[in-house]
């Protein structure tokens, strides 16, 4: 009788998986725009909100505090009622949050819809790559991970290239009071197409085998692996080979239990992966997705600027003596230099090499080799790019700094290796000493690729 792992490497590699991997790289994408998107509609939507530079960063963090406030509520209910069931909803629900947040009229309007926005969002964000993981055998599971991660760069080309097209135009259509449809509000909606194309992906798929496995047994696991295989050799469902599969032991925690596995994660084993993962993305995520909401009013300043000066320099000079809050009948918004698009779109078009290399090299080079050269380089180019006394050198070192972003994905494959579904059970076995390699935290994949 065949093990788990063994029936699923029968499954093969194919058209199932390319479906797999390209929604989930539409969910990707669209989570990203949602996330990052505030960069580019903001710089329209300044008067329109009557929004001063403070709350304009915090329109643009509040999708981000929504996230961060609600990722371990999304992770107990992926793992408890599934990934699909979980981010299917979700998905529709932040189309649907995201639409009306265009409408917004005030800066309250616009900060809570954002808000709820993020909330919502987080649940593909917490789900996403362990969805596309489990639904790749071991021995495809780092590089599918990597190239799930490049729509991530094709957000960041794509983001730019529909703001070009959609942002510079002047026409308006009043609604009603102080609401009118104009630019910035239609390129919020652009938005919501890469996440109805994920939904509808999802509609397709089935839950995920692992999580199957995990919580109902390996009943429930084979008519899903059947259905890999018959997508993939383009056969019937009734001629996968395997009919029956080692029985494995599969719980549904209660959300205490689930809370009670966290204690886990700040003790041995697991709390050295901990503290470095946690570390290292909080530390990714500040120096990319935090420069990049602001990205395209930094580099448009940049390109404004008519002094030979360091870009901090340049931003100090910009805000020292404005007042925080303009006058709404003397509200401009900010004159937009049309490169601007072209170099954000570089930056997404970089991103994505980036990611493909990963891919490529992944297994090669090994997962922290990787990392840790990509993100030391790209550090330095950021750290460079605000004090290097000339406007056009710094934006030629920012923007490919804030490609590091791409090692996100690298810390995903880490994270999945690390972090199994079956933790609680792999945890308890290591306590009373009997040996299911399997499902031992960081050794229950392919053990080749761990370097």
């Amino acid at each position: 009788m065949p093990t788990f792992e063994e029936a699923y490497e029968l499954t093969g590699h194919g058209k199932f998986n390319n479906l797999a991997l390209l929604t989930c790289g539409f969910i990707l994408l669209y989570v990203t725009t949602e996330c990052l998107g505030a960069g580019y509609m903001l710089n329209g939507a300044e008067c329109d909100l009557n929004i001063s530079v403070t709350e304009r960063g915090f329109v643009a963090a509040a999708t981000f505090i929504g996230v961060v406030s609600t990722a371990i509520f999304w992770g107990y209910l992926a793992d408890t009622y599934g990934r699909r069931r979980v981010m299917l909803p979700a998905i529709l629900g932040t189309i649907t949050i995201s639409i009306c947040s265009s409408l917004s009229v005030s800066f309250w309007n616009m900060f809570i819809l954002r808000l709820l926005t993020g909330c919502l969002v987080s649940a593909s964000i917490a789900t996403v790559y362990a969805f596309l993981g489990e639904l790749h055998t071991a021995s495809h599971r780092a590089s599918a991970l990597a190239y799930g991660s490049a729509f991530i760069a094709c957000s960041l080309f794509i983001m730019p290239g529909m703001a070009w097209l959609i942002l510079p135009g002047t026409w308006s259509l009043h609604v009603s009071g102080r609401l009118s449809i104009v630019p910035w509000r239609v390129f919020m909606w652009s938005w919501c197409f890469w996440g109805a194309l994920g939904a509808l992906g999802l509609s397709i798929l089935p839950e995920s085998p692992r999580y199957l496995l995990a919580t109902k047994g390996p009943n429930a696991v084979l008519p899903v692996l059947a259905k890999m295989y018959a997508w993939n050799y383009k056969k019937k469902a009734e001629d996968f080979p395997v009919t029956e599969i080692a029985a494995a032991q599969h719980t549904r925690p209660s959300f205490k239990e689930s809370l009670g596995k966290l204690k886990y994660m700040i003790r041995p084993p697991l709390l050295r992966c901990v503290l470095i993962s946690h570390t290292c993305i909080f530390l990714l995520f500040m120096q990319t997705n935090a420069f990049y909401v602001w990205m395209p009013h930094i580099v448009n300043e940049l390109l404004s600027s008519n002094v030979t000066t360091s870009m901090c320099n340049i931003m100090d000079m910009k805000y020292a003596n404005k007042p925080e809050k303009p006058e709404t009948h003397k509200c401009e918004d900010p004159v937009i230099d049309s490169r601007m698009y072209p170099i954000s779109m570089f930056m997404g078009i970089l991103t994505a090499i980036i990611y493909v290399y990963i891919g490529f090299v992944i297994d090669r080079w090994g997962r922290k080799r990787v990392y840790c050269s990509l993100v030391m380089f790209c550090s330095m180019l950021t750290l460079f790019s605000g004090i290097v006394p000339h406007a056009y050198v710094s934006i030629a070192m920012f923007i490919p700094g804030l490609c590091g972003g791409a090692a996100t994905s690298v810390l995903a494959t880490l994270a999945v290796e690390v972090f199994p579904t079956s933790l609680s059970r792999s945890l308890r076995t290591r306590r009373t000493g009997r040996a299911e390699s399997q499902y031992t935290p960081g050794l229950h994949h392919d053990r080749g690729s761990e370097n």
